[in-house]
Order: structure tokens, then C-alpha cells, then sequence
């Protein structure tokens, strides 16, 4: 990893991301899904958990549009170090 593009000193980054996922489907076009995450980083010797709910909304046969909260605070980008990503998200989920 680097946090510089422009003159890169790249040095290794030893976190980890679990997450724990649970789906459930209700009436005819509506899912529910809740993360468990567990962050861990071993160089700076810290875990981070929290909850991930969703809410979604089929919209046709391909399509979901989701609504949600992240009860933690931070991302699944692991290079994002600023541990202020906690409150609402849309997510849109398409397949082919």
C-alpha cells in the first residue's frame, strides 16, 4: 500500500476484513440482510466490529435497490484509515 501517488513508498499492509453475512427474503420483492464485521489490524494491534443492516427493494427480475446502515465506522475499502464511514448508503444491485 501507498499513500502517496505522486512519489510512492510502498509498505505492506497486514489488516484484515471478516464479515459475516445473513439474508433473508420477505413477501414477494423485499430482502433484509445483516453484516457482522470484525476489522482486524495487527500492526497497530486494534479490532474494530460492527453491524452492516440492509433493506431492498426488487425492482424486476435483475435489479435491487437497497437502503442501509453501517453501524461501524469504518469501510470495507481497507486503504481508507479514516474510520468515519458509520451512517446511511444506497446500494443498487444489478445481474445479468
Amino acid at each position: 500500500m501507498s499513500l502517496d501517488r505522486e512519489d510512492p513508498n510502498f509498505f505492506d499492509n497486514n489488516a484484515h476484513l471478516y464479515i459475516l453475512r445473513a439474508d433473508y427474503r420477505f413477501l414477494e420483492n423485499w430482502e433484509a440482510s445483516l453484516e457482522g464485521r470484525f476489522l482486524d489490524l495487527p500492526d497497530v494491534d486494534e479490532q474494530k466490529t460492527g453491524t452492516v443492516f440492509t433493506i431492498y427493494r426488487y425492482v424486476g427480475d435483475h435489479l435491487k435497490v437497497g437502503v442501509g446502515y453501517n453501524f461501524t465506522d469504518f469501510s470495507d475499502d481497507l486503504t481508507d484509515l479514516g474510520y468515519d464511514r458509520q451512517g446511511v448508503f444506497l446500494n443498487v444491485v444489478g445481474t445479468l
